[in-house]
């Protein structure tokens, strides 16, 4: 049986899995890549966190979350101290898909 790895997006633009972590030692976690319903549709959504964290420390199981992002977001702030990187998020074909249906521009 395969374990599940978690996918972070790291405030240098990296997306990394949980065991990818150490080859980053000086970035900082802003947030786990999830996968999300949205109108019953499976689409890739980035699970900013409240806090952003070292990679150097275990990331938290449950972290607070305060937006969960579908479609493209600019300037991305890292909010570990003294860190002053912004990052773009982007969104997945799934969710770009998801998104011109709901607007009419493709059936589904």
């Amino acid at each position: 049986m395969s374990q599940k790895h978690r996918r972070f997006l790291l405030c240098t633009g990296e997306a990394v899995l949980d065991h990818q972590l150490d080859e980053f030692p000086s970035s900082h976690i802003i947030g786990e890549l999830l996968y999300v319903s949205d109108e019953g549709r499976k689409v890739t959504a980035l699970a900013r966190w409240e806090n952003s964290c070292n990679t150097r420390e275990i990331p938290p199981n449950k972290p607070d979350v305060d937006v969960y992002l579908i479609g493209d977001a600019r300037e991305i702030k890292c909010r570990y101290s003294g860190c002053r990187n912004k990052e773009r998020w982007e969104i997945g074909q799934a969710a770009f898909m998801q998104l011109m249906s709901h607007y009419g521009k493709l059936t589904a």
